[in-house]
């Protein structure tokens, strides 16, 4: 579908290739990017998790494919939305995460070089992890986007090294600067108090804080797509944003976000879940 302004006319002007379009975060987002972009979607299978077929998927491998293949697949893409993720096991290792990092410089390379105007990148709060350990100690009370990262896995390290991959293609000394986009999200699930019943109340509390509703993620690629500047305060189009909603518990910064993009999330885990948090909180 291609997007529609305010006065019902169709305006073809954005082009936009989503990559992993099988994947669970695709899946979420993909209600708000057909209704209003003209809309390619990419992944190496067409079904989702569920067996079930994801329309209009055309199957392409961005790791395997060759460089003119590449280049053909982002000719007139405005926007890349680059949610592919190869999975190798059940425990990422080193040289299954160095997969990724390698299939999504491939894709910012190429895209430098077909004109592409931004890629924006579903990242994890994985990249900081390790913060959550002094937060929980009490020692801080809220982690930004300028802070060092610091993963505790290699699936955050890989997720790190997108980022600064995402810098290097931005900051110009490369050529073209490539506008980039990361997204940390945080927990992009609706939240069941069944599945912690057996764990410490730590963990629900971590993705109570965590917490992101569909309808705010989807406003936060749409926003990151759409907004004409997205400048650091050196003048690098470059930005790190964290993919939470407006949680009371929250302690990963969206302040930038809000500034940049105008990102508003309309969504509180304290307020829609609760009657489960009262529970929680009961059980001790």
């Amino acid at each position: 579908m291609r997007p529609v302004g305010d006065d019902g006319a169709v305006n073809s002007a954005r082009k936009v290739l989503l990559t992993g379009a099988a994947g669970t975060i695709a899946g979420q987002l993909l209600p708000a990017l057909r209704a209003r972009y003209d809309l390619r979607l990419v992944d190496v299978r067409d079904v989702d998790r569920n067996g079930a077929t994801v329309p209009g998927v055309e199957p392409f491998d961005l790791l395997g494919a060759d460089r003119q293949s590449l280049l053909d697949l982002l000719a007139e893409v405005d926007t890349v939305v680059h949610t592919g993720y190869v999975r190798s096991g059940d425990v990422p290792s080193y040289e299954s995460e160095r997969r990724n990092v390698d299939m999504t410089q491939r894709l910012y390379d190429a895209a430098v070089s077909a004109g592409v105007r931004r890629v924006v990148c579903a990242s994890t709060n994985q990249a900081s992890k390790w913060y959550e350990q002094p937060y929980y100690q009490g020692r801080i009370d809220r982690v930004t986007a300028d802070d060092y990262p610091r993963p505790d896995t290699f699936y955050g390290w890989a997720k790190v090294a997108y980022e600064s991959l995402g810098f290097l293609y931005a900051c110009g000394s490369l050529g073209r600067a490539l506008e980039v986009v990361q997204i940390r999200i945080v927990a992009p699930r609706e939240i069941d108090s069944a599945n912690f019943v057996d764990r410490p109340l730590q963990h629900y509390l971590r993705d109570i804080a965590g917490y992101i509703s569909e309808r705010d993620l989807q406003q936060l690629f749409v926003k990151s797509i759409d907004t004409d500047d997205i400048s650091d305060k050196f003048g690098v189009p470059f930005q790190i944003f964290y993919g939470v909603s407006d949680n009371a518990r929250k302690f990963w910064s969206i302040t930038n976000a809000r500034e940049v993009i105008d990102y508003q999330p309309v969504d509180d885990s304290e307020t829609k879940f609760a009657d489960q948090i009262a529970a929680m909180l009961s059980r001790g």
